[in-house]
């Protein structure tokens, strides 16, 4: 413990002299009583209340006036606080599928409203991170409190080519707390990497003792280039990670007019589905709105314990004040005057 006034500790020498002068006035209370009555008599006059009744209610104030003198010195400790360790990952797909008009008013539109939608519902002290991905995954927000920039970055999001699922739970894996430290190199995967056997997480912290993390991912569901989904989330679940997959479509797909000619645009939520049972996630639809909202809530906070270097101040003040009414009302409970 450090103080920030520790001057004022020499205030806490009011404690003993206190105790002192309580222990002489009792000595020269019995001596009164003595010259007063005899002691065969004395007993007869009045009864003496027992040690406990007479001493406890001085006891709490003699430590309510230390704890005053202490928290003078502005005392600074390390204490655990409650905090949100949560934090994921919105994961977009920007792909060209996801100008699919099945999903009105179109794919990607439809994952960017529900993508606000959750920002909305989750609360402020969980931290969220945005990944746009196609022909690759990009941070475009790390995880943070800060919502504003994640609304703008979702609103700005631009349609590219093609769709590498896999790339983007890498990199969501290297963006959320504690995960690039626990995968190592085992994250360098080239996006020509067959779907080998993954190795083992070198020892040291256990993946049940990270803050709880998940990702969040709004696609069509079909992976065409990049990393092997396969690997990435084989990843994901060594490093305690669940994936929630969001299906942005309808079963058949979309056919549009694009330049002239009918093209469809497919939508397969096979891949979204295996990814999210592999890692213990769900998947459900872009417009499950129900579910969604359930999903949110079971993301947005998991509370924790850390301990955090702070001014003790006001806890110390508090707990003599409780000390203070705590003795008064023994007092008053013991030695009132009944008319």
């Amino acid at each position: 413990m450090e103080f920030g006034w520790p001057v004022m500790l020499w205030a806490m020498l009011a404690s003993p002299l206190l105790l002192w002068g309580y222990v002489r006035t009792q000595r020269l209370r019995s001596r009164a009583e003595a010259a007063l009555a005899d002691a065969h008599l004395l007993g007869h006059l009045w009864t003496r209340p027992s040690a406990l009744r007479r001493h406890l209610p001085v006891g709490l104030y003699v430590t309510a006036v230390t704890l005053l003198t202490l928290a003078m010195a502005r005392p600074i400790a390390a204490v655990p606080l409650p905090t949100n360790r949560a934090a994921f990952i919105l994961a977009i797909d920007v792909s060209k599928s996801m100008i699919g008009e099945d999903v009105k008013p179109n794919r990607l539109k439809a994952a960017e409203e529900a993508a606000l939608q959750v920002l909305a519902l989750i609360p402020g002290s969980t931290k969220v991170g945005l990944i746009a991905f196609s022909d690759y995954a990009q941070v475009l927000v790390p995880p943070t409190t800060e919502r504003q920039p994640l609304r703008e970055a979702i609103t700005g999001l631009k349609l590219q080519q093609a769709t590498g699922v896999g790339s983007a739970i890498i990199e969501a894996l290297r963006a959320l707390p504690e995960r690039k430290e626990l995968l190592g190199d085992r994250l360098n995967i080239s996006p020509q990497q067959p779907a080998i056997p993954i190795p083992p997480p070198t020892p040291g912290t256990s993946p049940t003792q990270l803050p709880p993390a998940a990702i969040l991912m709004f696609s069509d569901g079909i992976s065409n280039l990049g990393v092997d989904p396969a690997v990435a989330t084989a990843l994901a679940k060594d490093a305690n990670v669940r994936i929630f997959g969001v299906g942005v479509g309808t079963t058949g797909g979309s056919v549009m007019q694009v330049e002239g000619q009918l093209v469809l645009v497919p939508f397969d939520a096979t891949l979204l589905r295996q990814i999210a049972q592999m890692t213990g996630g769900r998947y459900f639809d872009v417009s499950n709105a129900d579910e969604l909202r359930r999903v949110s809530r079971e993301l947005g906070r998991a509370i924790g314990w850390e301990r955090r270097r702070t001014e003790i101040t006001s806890l110390l003040a508090a707990a003599a004040g409780v000390l203070i009414l705590t003795g008064g009302a023994f007092s008053l409970a013991w030695f009132r005057r009944v008319p």
